[in-house]
């Protein structure tokens, strides 16, 4: 989606109706991270972008020209934000996460002039890495990464690797379905459906 440049101010916004979102798995590659973020040099409209897998640089996270960087309280987080700072100073942000898990951290976002077409006053972002870890299961419980609410709500993880509905080229062992199985069980029962046009 594309995005108008926003006001300066907070008072007088308009409504969030539309939001430019880049998910991306750096692999722990600084030379992954710059890449992506100097093509978004050439579409500075881009308001997040969620980081899975992120960089690191000496021990810490690489920053980026106008943006602020969010990630959980943890020796080497799995999950990372880059909010623009136009988005920053347009609209209230609260980072929000468990000092248990590395790869999962949630962005609430309030708009009280409403949301994406909705009257919600918030909608909120859900950044997950659900890695396999000894024993094989999950880093993060589908129930961490899909809840039950009743405003917008939008999680974002490596889907396009873990369902056939997903991704219809791809092959899955009889182990990779059980294990994944939970999470596209849950997630229609909660109301949750696919954004991007399986296959891409």
């Amino acid at each position: 989606m594309n995005k108008n440049a926003p006001p300066t101010s907070r008072q007088g916004l308009g409504p969030a109706n539309t939001l430019t979102l880049v998910q991306h798995n750096s692999l722990g590659s600084w030379d992954v991270f710059l890449c992506l973020f100097s093509s978004l040099m050439e579409c500075p409209l881009v308001d997040i972008v969620l980081s899975q897998d992120p960089a690191f640089l000496k021990g810490f996270l690489p920053g980026f020209s106008g943006f602020k960087c969010f990630a959980p309280l943890v020796l080497r987080p799995k999950v990372a934000w880059y909010i623009s700072q136009k988005f920053l100073r347009s609209f209230s942000v609260l980072p929000v996460f468990s000092p248990d898990l590395q790869d999962f951290m949630a962005l609430e976002v309030y708009t009280p002039k409403g949301c994406l077409g909705s009257i919600f006053p918030r909608f909120t972002i859900g950044n997950a890495y659900a890695r396999r870890i000894d024993p094989p299961s999950p880093s993060v419980l589908p129930e961490i990464s899909f809840v039950n609410c009743d405003f917008p709500y939008l999680v974002a993880d490596d889907f396009n690797i873990r369902n056939l509905a997903v991704d219809p080229s791809r092959v899955l062992s009889s182990s990779e379905e059980k294990e994944l199985a939970p999470f596209f069980d849950l997630a229609p029962d909660l109301g949750f459906s696919l954004l991007n046009i399986p296959g891409t």
